[in-house]
């Protein structure tokens, strides 16, 4: 076997051009660097993960794992820092990035350690800095860090230096400036800002009852979410966390944390040793600031309830206002805020943070017979009307974003055939309807470094490309079919607003739960699923010249409104449906 070195990033200042070359995924090849690549005497390894049962096996091992050192973080965070708070106070605080990086550190650890056993590895370049962590200052930069090459790197050589091949020749490479991945200035998780809303923001606090309900990010429209305040009998507030105050990681301080590891070996142990380094800062040495300002909000006292369909994620101060008002008995709410949501066979519900930590989960239809969901409506689709057909749009194929490497499998080999799969659909469809196609491109395409607009192109340099941030809903609304080439929020959207749409997927239904495949056969029976790229285009051929008669046929809208009672419902009144299942329980 020929000896190669390994290149585990996409920063050349770790590569060599003499060697054999392994790269260890997809993620080191730059589509914008092909030039340079390309010449090399390279081979990519093998991806990690993709077997459907592997998969499976891999997440029942992690969630397993999680929950064992949720409940170990939260003891060590307690004395930590003299606390005696919940197990709960501290999932909901902590649960979302715990999830998020012992996924990352899985598959970093597994990807390594297959290439090793697979392949003759002779050497590779690590960079080396005494000052550098792995700590961020919040758990939402760690969709960040993970895809970034500095980063990476420093955690595979911690892996293997862990592992322990002594026969591969390990090169450092010094950086002196860097001390991590810590960013400054950044907003308090993630927030749906409106520019309008600065000056309400400022004056309808003075209005805010300590007892009033607090909403956060609820998934309705702006206007939507006012009209349930006022039907809660309350000034409407638009609700925003404001900016953490974040500090640097402290190497004196992490000496005194640590997570219990004696008895561990393998990837749990490393793990465990791992946490100590890489908690983020606003856990440990912010901890002191994060309270303080989440106890300085002008948020209501003593709230009704609380509920939110996104902040739960990675809004630290709002999590820590929350878990503390939670321990003080207010109901806590979540809701869904996108599909996969009791139908995805890899997004498990059941096992996410926003539902073990809260006291109702709802949802957009389905309840899957566990009393803690309540069905409800796709929030977004609230009080908007099917649009009128438009029957000189255009074909709009929305194309999917490349994942953040923070899964348990190689996400980025998993893109690539995606992206083979868009070409071919497009290569399948008549000339006349080449011309009549718009690509949308999500607009954080330029921050995943695929280079998407650059691929698309090369390989079909006539076909129209939106890489603007044009909103989605003018996109639709000027289209004539839309194609949904991957299982998204916005297939929901449109079976439940009956906008003609068809999907095709790679993997068919795999990914889906066995109780929900029968729905999804529905829709894959009257033509709306398509088995292949080749079977969509042929699909959108057939409908193109008159796509309202297919559409709005007897047994495509039967199988359309069954699907939607399951997980798109509708509603006549949607702010009073809400209303009363924020009200049933606990008001």
């Amino acid at each position: 076997m020929v000896a190669r070195y390994l290149i585990t990033t996409a920063d050349e200042r770790t590569w060599v051009k003499d060697q054999p070359i392994l790269f260890l995924g997809e993620w080191c090849r730059l589509y914008n660097r092909k030039h340079i690549w390309s010449k090399m005497d390279a081979i990519v390894a093998e991806p990690y993960g993709l077997n459907e049962g592997q998969k499976d096996r891999d997440l029942d091992y992690i969630y397993v794992l999680r929950d064992q050192l949720v409940k170990e973080l939260a003891s060590a965070l307690n004395k930590y820092h003299n606390t005696d708070h919940s197990l709960r106070y501290w999932h909901i605080l902590t649960g979302p990035w715990l999830n998020r990086f012992l996924m990352l550190v899985f598959n970093r650890f597994y990807t390594l350690e297959q290439a090793l056993n697979r392949y003759n590895v002779c050497g590779t370049t690590v960079f080396e800095s005494e000052s550098y962590s792995l700590a961020s200052p919040e758990s939402f930069y760690l969709p960040d860090p993970c895809n970034d090459d500095i980063w990476n790197n420093f955690l595979f050589s911690r892996i293997l230096k862990f592992i322990g091949h002594e026969k591969i020749e390990v090169n450092p490479v010094p950086l002196l400036t860097e001390k991590g991945f810590f960013l400054a200035g950044r907003p308090g998780g993630l927030q749906f800002n409106h520019n309008i809303l600065n000056l309400p923001r400022k004056i309808l606090p003075n209005f805010c009852r300590e007892n009033d309900a607090f909403i956060i990010n609820s998934y309705l429209r702006l206007k939507d979410e006012a009209l349930l305040q006022l039907c809660l009998g309350q000034c409407p507030q638009f609700w925003k966390s404001p900016e953490l105050d974040t500090v640097q990681p402290d190497k004196t301080q992490r000496q005194r944390f640590n997570i219990e590891s004696d008895g561990c070996e393998g990837f749990e142990l490393f793990v465990r040793l791992q946490l100590a380094e890489s908690v983020p800062t606003c856990f440990l040495e912010g901890y002191g600031k994060l309270v303080l300002q989440a106890e300085s909000l002008p948020w209501p006292k003593k709230p009704k309830f609380i509920f939110t369909s996104v902040n739960f994620n990675s809004d630290e101060i709002f999590k820590a206002w929350t878990a503390s008002k939670v321990e003080q008995g207010i109901p806590y709410y979540t809701g869904q805020h996108g599909n996969n949501y009791g139908e995805g066979r890899f997004f498990r519900l059941e096992e996410s943070s926003e539902c073990l930590t809260s006291d109702r989960f709802i949802t957009w239809g389905w309840t899957n017979g566990e009393p803690r969901n309540i069905p409800a409506y796709p929030f977004i689709t609230a009080n908007r009307k099917p649009r009128q057909k438009h029957s000189e749009g255009h074909l709009l194929l929305i194309d999917l974003l490349l994942a953040s490497r923070s899964f348990p499998w190689d996400t980025h080999f998993e893109h690539g055939i995606y992206q083979e799969e868009q070409f071919r659909f497009v290569e399948a469809l008549p000339p006349t309807l080449q011309q009549k196609l718009l690509v949308r491109l999500n607009p954080a395409f330029k921050n995943m470094r695929w280079f998407e607009n650059q691929r698309w192109e090369d390989r079909s340099p006539r076909i129209k490309v939106e890489t603007d941030a044009a909103p989605m809903h003018k996109l639709i609304a000027r289209s004539r079919l839309v194609v949904n080439s991957y299982n998204s929020t916005i297939i929901l959207e449109c079976l439940a607003l009956n906008i003609p749409t068809i999907g095709f997927w790679n993997g068919g239904l795999n990914h889906i739960m066995p109780k929900a495949k029968p729905y999804y056969e529905l829709l894959r029976n009257v033509g709306i699923l398509a088995d292949t790229p080749e079977h969509a285009a042929g699909l959108v051929a057939l409908h193109w010249e008159d796509v309202g008669s297919w559409w709005e046929s007897e047994k495509v809208q039967d199988a359309r409104k069954e699907f939607c009672e399951e997980y798109a419902r509708t509603e006549k009144n949607p702010i009073r449906k809400l209303k009363r299942i924020l009200t049933s329980v606990y008001c």
